[in-house]
């Protein structure tokens, strides 16, 4: 039996946009032609970009129902997309992505944390290999004993929770590895109502300089905590979209200080996308969820990978290195 629209539980995807016009255009591109799900409410909190071209092309995309321009913060433009969501589900994203994987993934996203009411946040981004290992791969016990504190480390593989959907699409469970719920927002897929729970994100400046949250992921996970809470973090086995790398440091083209950009600010070489598209039919999950090195392709520029074929990942920002102002 086939749904109608109205039936499907209603997601609210919600963007934060700042100064990054080539980003932007990526990811909403790609979710027009990857996100095949009927019942959406569209929102982006621009906070009052002066790169030129972007307002005119957020004009441009009439399918996007709230568009809103305020000088904010991230923190503060999360906080906006919440109090407008009418979903029962709620995806935040960066403008720094891109969906690379078309089809109805989005029904198995919502089926599943529907059914599941200790699932909090659902992972959807490719991860890099080394990651997803950790989180599922085999790891290692480290035993210590004797006051000069020797250890014993024994191979180990901790027992992973999946879930899945009726279309078959897998969702490993990430235990006590990582937090349940994405502190910061962003790359998030949970109940809107668990966000409204929490409260809103933390908007003053902690001065952490190199955190665009300027704190408020902390503060979020410990709100988490002291809540009462018992949820769990899932992935996808088959993500749906990965975080655009144009920096052969291994991150992308960043915003601090408000007009400052630093990074390689590539454009698409299509003037579009970054990512080859794949369709959702000629992707199978195995027995770890696909990593973003067997994955994601570029088209028309090189990744950084380190000498074992590792996606180079930076730390955070060089505030001292070079930068170009915008506007």
């Amino acid at each position: 039996m086939v749904l109608p629209p109205f039936a499907l539980p209603r997601v609210t995807i919600g963007v934060v946009s700042f100064n990054r016009l080539r980003y932007l255009r990526a990811l909403l591109l790609s979710a027009r032609e990857c996100i095949d799900y009927p019942n959406i409410q569209w929102i982006v909190v621009d906070g009052n970009s002066k790169e030129s071209g972007l307002r005119e092309f957020l004009e441009s995309q009439d399918w996007i129902q709230h568009k809103i321009y305020k000088d904010c913060s991230h923190a503060e433009a999360m906080n906006a997309i919440v109090s407008l969501a009418e979903g029962e589900f709620l995806m935040i994203l960066p403008e720094d992505v891109q969906f690379v994987v078309r089809g109805p993934w989005m029904k198995s996203l919502v089926e599943v944390a529907s059914r599941h009411s200790d699932i909090g946040n659902i992972a959807f981004n490719f991860h890099r290999r080394s990651t997803v290992n950790w989180l599922f791969g085999n790891s290692h016990l480290h035993i210590r004993w004797g006051l000069k504190r020797k250890y014993i480390r024994l191979p180990w593989r901790r027992s992973v929770r999946i879930e899945r959907s009726s279309q078959d699409m897998s969702f490993f469970g990430m235990g006590n590895m990582r937090e349940a719920i994405c502190g910061s927002g962003i790359m998030s897929f949970m109940r809107t109502q668990t966000w409204r729970d929490l409260g809103p994100w933390r908007t003053t400046n902690s001065n952490v300089g190199n955190d665009s949250s300027l704190g408020a992921e902390d503060d979020m996970v410990l709100r988490y905590f002291n809540s009462g809470l018992w949820l769990e973090n899932f992935m996808m086995g088959i993500p749906v979209c990965a975080d655009i790398v144009t920096d052969m440091a291994g991150t992308k083209a960043r915003v601090r200080g408000g007009n400052k950009r630093y990074g390689r600010y590539l454009e698409a070489p299509n003037g579009k996308t970054y990512y080859r598209i794949m369709d959702q039919s000629d992707l199978k999950a195995g027995a770890l969820p696909l990593a973003f090195e067997d994955w994601v392709e570029p088209e028309g520029f090189d990744l950084p990978f380190d000498s074992q074929g590792n996606l180079l990942k930076a730390a955070g920002v060089n505030l001292n290195g070079s930068f170009e102002l915008i506007g």
